[in-house]
């Protein structure tokens, strides 16, 4: 995990937070025609960013060597109480990214712990730019805590707010 020297800037987190960097690939299928990662593609890579860093899979497929996420949502999967929905998702691309077989790194964290929602924020980035001086893309998700059953908002406990506030950082300031 690595951070920017500076809180006030738009391209990472403060130093005092703790992003996590998630390496995800970059596949052949995720160029468009021009060559280049298309956005629908790039919706892809966030979503697998924030899945391996929250989403803690079924107790049976992590006994068969499935990674364990690093800050665990409460809930999650087919059979949990608690389920997420995607209220929003901003992403504001900085140049182009082609074909890497080295993959990317996102490096995510949460710019907001709300009563029942969270906003996670991304650095799309490569290996060989650690520090997110030059990020492919910035981006925003509003998840929300639902019940599974009645879709209605589900409120962060205090357990599940303490853990997840050691993944909080400034928000990314976007272009308008």
């Amino acid at each position: 995990m690595a951070s920017s020297p500076s809180p006030s800037s738009s391209s990472a987190p403060s130093s005092a937070s703790s992003p996590i960097d998630i390496p995800v690939a970059v596949r052949w299928t995720d160029l468009d025609a021009y060559g280049h990662v298309n956005n629908a593609a790039m919706v892809r890579l966030l979503e697998e960013a924030r899945i391996a860093a929250f989403w803690k899979a079924p107790d049976e497929q992590i006994a068969l060597g499935a990674p364990a996420p690093v800050a665990a949502l409460p809930g999650g999967g087919t059979d949990s109480a608690v389920g997420t929905v995607i209220a929003s998702q901003r992403i504001e691309y900085v140049r182009s990214m082609g074909h890497r077989r080295d993959g990317a790194v996102v490096r995510l964290w949460l710019s907001r712990i709300g009563g029942a929602s969270l906003s996670v924020d991304y650095l799309v980035l490569t290996r060989e730019d650690p520090e997110g001086q030059a990020p492919y893309a910035r981006a925003r998700t509003v998840v929300v805590m639902v019940d599974a059953d009645s879709g209605a908002p589900v409120r962060l406990d205090d357990d599940s707010r303490r853990r997840l506030q050691e993944f909080a950082a400034q928000p990314l300031v976007f272009r308008d």
